[in-house]
């Protein structure tokens, strides 16, 4: 599995201006583990540390131009706002939080 995903930017543009286009590759092999992750969190005794959901760079970075911090808000909203952007595959958890 890969340990570390990068996230690329690059400039582009062209004669009416400059944008930076942002990428990030996600092997399925990662989702698939989130998803193991997910399908165990019910029977697991949940501890002191639980792994809840794993948000890619490029998405936390959209999300701080958006005003939002997902280290710093509440765990509950972040998953909230994972799954109402349709990235429920970064969570990883079925625990209700």
């Amino acid at each position: 599995m890969t340990d570390f995903i990068t996230a690329h930017a690059r400039l582009v543009g062209d004669a009416a201006g400059y944008a930076i286009h942002r990428t990030q590759e996600i092997p399925r092999e990662f989702t698939d583990h989130l998803q193991a992750l997910r399908d165990a969190s019910v029977e697991a005794p949940m501890g002191n540390h639980h792994l809840t959901a794993s948000v890619p760079a490029a998405v936390h970075e959209k999300w701080l131009r958006e005003g939002y911090d997902c280290t710093r808000e509440p765990i509950r909203r972040t998953l909230k706002r994972l799954r109402d952007e349709g990235l429920d595959a970064f969570i990883a958890t079925k625990r209700r939080i």
